[in-house]
């Protein structure tokens, strides 16, 4: 008696086609974007690079930002308060260097000397490194008294007034070329010109000057 082995024939080859696409689908997505994303590499990299603005210069006398209504504060490398300034409108003009501000107010610090001045006037004007300031117009220049540390080195409130003043900070150098009224403790003088030298206290009054001198006291032997 014979046995007839069957015999199994392997799956069509058709049969894995279905899913090879299936798998091959999953992976189309992301092949077409990525072609897409070369064609557009491509067709950028061909163009032509757009012309790149040419910076208009300023011209002379022509501020590059202003500000209203502001209030401007600067300090010292310990963080120190070192001056304040305030006004109505402010012009920064960078061909000289200069800011402009009008109805300005203006206070500084000195914390090596231990002196607070108070500035105001209708137009103020100074450098970009804030070492000269020249004021006019109402111009009011208030200096507190400092008491020292001793009473030989303590110096008396200064009040400044006149239509222009030139404020050299650094050397410690007041100027005016216009009639003045300077206030010293109690002592009233008024002169055509002013030189001040806050260094050494020394007040040179040119011109018409008269002088309204307060007796002191006697000190005590």
């Amino acid at each position: 008696m014979t046995t007839a082995s069957a015999t199994r024939t392997p799956a069509a080859p058709r049969a894995r086609w279905p899913r090879l696409w299936e798998r091959l689908s999953l992976y189309l997505p992301v092949g077409l974007m990525g072609a897409l994303a070369l064609l557009s590499y491509g067709i950028v990299k061909r163009l032509p690079e757009p012309p790149r603005p040419t910076p208009t210069p300023l011209a002379e006398g022509q501020p590059d930002y202003q500000l209203e209504r502001f209030t401007w504060r600067r300090y010292d490398a310990d963080g120190r308060l070192e001056s304040t300034l305030t006004g109505a409108q402010l012009e920064h003009h960078p061909a000289s260097g200069t800011v402009w501000v009008r109805e300005a107010h203006l206070e500084r610090w000195d914390r090596e000397r231990n002196t607070h001045s108070v500035a105001q006037a209708r137009e103020l004007r100074t450098d970009d490194a804030r070492t000269v300031y020249v004021l006019r117009g109402d111009v009011r220049l208030v200096r507190a008294a400092s008491p020292g540390a001793e009473k030989a080195k303590a110096t008396p409130s200064l009040t400044l007034e006149g239509q222009t003043l030139t404020w050299h900070t650094e050397q410690r150098v007041l100027e005016s070329p216009l009639p003045v009224r300077v206030v010293r403790g109690r002592d009233v003088l008024t002169g055509n010109r002013l030189h001040y030298d806050e260094r050494n206290g020394i007040v040179d009054l040119r011109g018409q000057v008269r002088a309204t001198l307060v007796a002191r006291s006697a000190r005590p032997q």
